[in-house]
């Protein structure tokens, strides 16, 4: 009898453990296709020629989504604690899908693309959150592992999104038929329909596995954005990683084919590309880690090493070794960002959607300024100095490794 019992007891696990696999490869591959968004910066100049824009409003256009995700965050973070997960993932997936089919049809105007952009940044940083939320309750045991395989999957889109924007751009150039505002509005319409359909798996209630458990008030308020300092350090850092990680992808296709260099080594999707196989490697390494496994370090070195390869390579003024610089940097620093949020989990798991609200807020009014600013100052000094300005961002990973370090001295030390 207690050897049935014991059958039937493993084979639920297995059932369980086997819905929730599928249920994460579901929202993983929801995650991937909510990425093409992505793809803007890459069409760089052939972007800016269609939309008649220069830099400063080639900056502006993806400042507009950060100062959007503000207030989706200040509001979408808690509530995630307070609804669950799946009802953001709902309505986050459905608003990122509006925002494609804006783009989809919007012309060649640059109002529709801004607007766009502000669409897509409302929905898309509570999406993340919800995405995370929902995945640490499927596999509560194993947060930083999971977690680590969805960042590694969706680097898979960052790996193959800008060799599709290098081939549309190819195909656009050498058959004239086929225009450059075709190849970039017919994915996007593609794409969007594809996260409309999405938003209606999440109607169904889905278990959101053990420990899971509904929700008890429904209201929200400023205060749940009040964090103890030891939440509010990781948060901080987390969300100046986000900052100088986003920035320096916006900026690098344009980088790489600027006056900076004597000429053009790689073409900017495939350092994109290689940038996004890094992650993905990476990631994927860290995922098959235990999650105790140099916990402490990958919160202080991977910024630390990897800003500084970055910084070395933009200063080489070689074309070539600052694409290459940069996929090796990506290589260090992008197991960081999985492990402070792990960590953040650890510290503050009732107020996880909170604490990452109040990052993003952080991140997304960091983001904004910088790539408004920064567009302004590459449109002041000129493409020749660009290199100047590449280094800002850089130099903040190594500031993330040492806030990381200091993290861990002073709330972690006695774990």
């Amino acid at each position: 009898m207690a050897t049935s019992t014991a059958r039937l007891s493993i084979a639920g696990w297995r059932t369980r453990t086997g819905r929730h696999v599928a249920y994460a490869g579901v929202i993983t591959a929801v995650a991937l296709v909510a990425g093409y968004m992505g793809i803007l910066p890459v069409f760089r100049s052939h972007l800016k020629d269609y939309l008649g824009i220069g830099d400063d409003k080639f900056g502006l256009l993806f400042a507009i989504g950060p100062v959007t995700g503000l207030v989706s965050l200040a509001l979408g973070g808690p509530l995630i604690d307070r609804w669950g997960a799946r009802r953001m993932i709902r309505i986050c997936v459905t608003g990122v899908g509006g925002a494609m089919l804006m783009v989809a049809l919007g012309g060649a105007d640059f109002r529709w693309f801004a607007a766009a952009a502000g669409v897509a940044g409302l929905f898309s940083a509570p999406l993340f959150i919800a995405i995370s939320a929902y995945l640490a309750k499927l596999f509560p045991n194993h947060r930083r592992r999971v977690l680590s395989l969805n960042l590694a999957t969706s680097s898979a889109g960052g790996m193959l999104f800008p060799l599709a924007a290098e081939g549309l751009i190819h195909l656009s150039e050498h058959h004239p038929p086929v225009s450059f505002g075709q190849v970039l509005h017919a994915p996007f319409l593609l794409a969007g329909g594809l996260m409309i359909g999405a938003g209606f798996i999440y109607r169904a209630r889905i278990p959101a596995g053990p420990a899971a458990s509904a929700p008890s008030r429904t209201g929200w308020s400023w205060r749940d954005l009040l964090l103890p300092p030891r939440t509010m350090h990781l948060a901080l850092l987390i969300a100046l990683h986000g900052t100088a990680d986003t920035m320096l992808y916006y900026w690098m296709a344009r980088f790489l084919e600027s006056r900076s260099f004597a000429g053009q080594a790689l073409a900017p999707g495939v350092v994109l590309s290689g940038f996004a196989l890094a992650y993905l490697v990476s990631r994927t390494i860290l995922a098959a880690l235990p999650d105790r496994t140099c916990r402490r370090a990958f919160l202080v070195l991977p910024g630390i090493t990897g800003g500084a390869v970055l910084i070395a390579a933009i200063l080489s003024r070689s074309s070539m070794l600052a694409g290459c610089g940069y996929v090796l940097a990506a290589f260090c620093w992008s197991v960081e960002y999985p492990s402070m949020i792990s960590a953040l989990m650890q510290c503050d798991r009732k107020r996880f959607g909170a604490a990452m609200a109040a990052s993003g807020l952080a991140g997304g009014l960091m983001l904004s300024l910088g790539m408004a600013a920064s567009g302004r100052l590459i449109e002041h000094i000129g493409e020749a100095a660009m290199w100047k300005v590449m280094l800002l961002p850089a130099c903040c990973f190594p500031l993330v490794g040492v806030g990381g370090l200091a993290w861990v001295l002073l709330f972690d030390s006695k774990q």
